[in-house]
């Protein structure tokens, strides 16, 4: 438990845009925030001045906030995903680049738990992330009333997060750790460029049999939470840590 710990923790040192991203993303939600209480930034309904006071009209200001704030914090959950991707894109690639990886081989800290450090960060520590900036964003934005915000967007907001790991993220994290692991000089024209090869031969020649079962295409308009893609990315998933543990223990 120490020895993951203490791994959970030089990665955080390490990659600092794990943290910084979210620390960005809340400065720009305090900056519209201030912007709107007194800059220039507002919601604008051109209503005569006696119906700003009433408490219907306050009520629809504010949903029209709240629903502001859900395309926010969507965005936020997008952004911290993206930032956990590129991090498993390129965590063992730096390793091999700056040879820090014979360093740390050296220690008694099997391939598999450094492995596994690295999956934690990015499906532990990066959603942790996404709710603990929605949360700080909602107090931004709504003060103390952010309580009643956050049970009502949590309610259905959290189950979407979890759909988004189990069924985009964990198979895509994978293929980048995989991907960060074998490149030899880019991992990043590596993940991109493999996956949409490979659809386009699938396309071309097998009339996309082999992509309805794998479903490459994990992000843009995916919304398939069936069980076949669930399998086909979990397995996916597995064979790709594996291959990335194997190559790494294989490295002198």
């Amino acid at each position: 438990m120490n020895i993951m710990l203490a791994l959970l923790k030089r990665e955080i040192l390490e990659h600092r845009n794990i943290w910084f991203v979210p620390v960005i993303l809340v400065g720009i939600a305090i900056l519209v925030r201030f912007s709107m209480s007194f800059g220039n930034l507002s919601i604008d309904f051109d209503l005569p001045s006696q119906l700003k006071l009433d408490d219907q009209i306050d009520s629809v200001v504010s949903g029209v906030v709240a629903r502001a704030l859900n395309w926010m914090n969507f965005n936020i959950a997008r952004v911290i995903m993206i930032v956990a991707c590129f991090y498993t894109l390129s965590c063992l690639y730096n390793e091999r680049q700056d040879q820090s990886v014979l360093f740390w081989r050296s220690l008694p800290v099997s391939d598999a738990t450094t492995i596994a450090s690295k999956l934690a960060i990015a499906l532990v520590i990066a959603p942790i992330m996404v709710v603990l900036t929605q949360t700080v964003v909602a107090f931004v934005f709504f003060g103390l009333g952010a309580f009643e915000y956050l049970s009502v967007f949590f309610d259905s907001s959290l189950s979407v997060l979890m759909k988004m790991i189990v069924w985009s993220l964990i198979p895509t994290v994978a293929w980048c750790l995989f991907c960060s692991e074998v490149a030899n000089k880019n991992p990043f024209l590596l993940a991109f460029v493999a996956p949409v090869l490979f659809w386009i031969v699938d396309s071309m020649f097998l009339d996309g049999t082999i992509g309805n079962i794998v479903q490459v295409n994990r992000w843009i308009n995916f919304n398939d939470y069936s069980a076949t893609p669930l399998l086909s990315g979990l397995i996916m998933a597995v064979v790709f840590v594996a291959l990335a543990t194997v190559k790494r223990s294989q490295r002198i």
